[in-house]
């Protein structure tokens, strides 16, 4: 799927590995997330559900976006085998603001258009770190596609997306420039991480099980929150 001529989205008719990022996004929340609920913040045509699904993360997912454009695709192709996927256009910030039940995975996927250029959209930079973190269970975790912001090295941009946790790790991916952040109040260590996500794009044989690290985001560089 693209969008004016940049690739937003890779949809397939079955589930299975889509050889991208989005596997990584998918291995994020079937390895890691510590309960069923949870939430999608940018859907697009939904990229992430058919490696999903495939690692055999099956239940509910409930997402927003501003367009439903992508889910009329999303539907024709995964209709018979998705599950239960829920699609609300809105305004991400509004949408979530409004929920009251906590969520134990919040993946954010947004992005935004500039010169040519995806990045991510002014929301994701405040207010939607700290909204997020307070839309978590306990022990939930929010996972950030984190795309390049012209003017903003990462050691700047990752330390101000990580500040409402107590704990983060971040996926340095070797073919995709974007870093993937993990976050929350208790994580598992980086190694811990990895081998997870390894196991789970190993199992639908994603390319992608070999292709990134995964570092500890210090406490020095992301404050904590008391």
């Amino acid at each position: 799927m693209e969008q004016d001529g940049l690739i937003v989205s890779e949809v397939l008719d079955h589930p299975g590995a889509t050889d991208t990022l989005f596997d990584v996004l998918a291995a994020c929340v079937a390895a890691l997330a510590p309960g069923p609920r949870v939430a999608m913040l940018g859907f697009a045509a939904g990229g992430v559900i058919a490696p999903m699904r495939a690692m055999g993360f099956g239940h509910p997912v409930h997402a927003v976006d501003l367009s439903l454009d992508g889910e009329v695709l999303f539907r024709e192709l995964s209709a018979p085998w998705c599950g239960r996927v829920e699609v609300d256009e809105a305004d991400a910030v509004r949408w979530l603001r409004a929920k009251r039940r906590p969520f134990d995975l919040i993946l954010e996927d947004l992005s935004a258009e500039v010169d040519g250029e995806l990045t991510k959209p002014p929301v994701t930079l405040d207010p939607l770190p700290a909204l997020m973190a307070s839309r978590l269970a306990p022990n939930g975790i929010a996972v950030t596609n984190v795309l390049p912001i012209p003017g903003m090295p990462w050691t700047e941009l990752l330390p101000r997306l990580a500040a409402p946790h107590r704990e983060a790790r971040v996926l340095v991916l070797d073919e995709w420039e974007n870093r993937v952040l993990i976050a929350g109040r208790a994580l598992p260590s980086a190694r811990n991480v990895g081998r997870r996500l390894r196991q789970h794009l190993d199992a639908i044989g994603s390319v992608e099980a070999k292709g990134f690290a995964v570092r500890t985001l210090s406490p020095r560089t992301a404050p904590r929150m008391r």
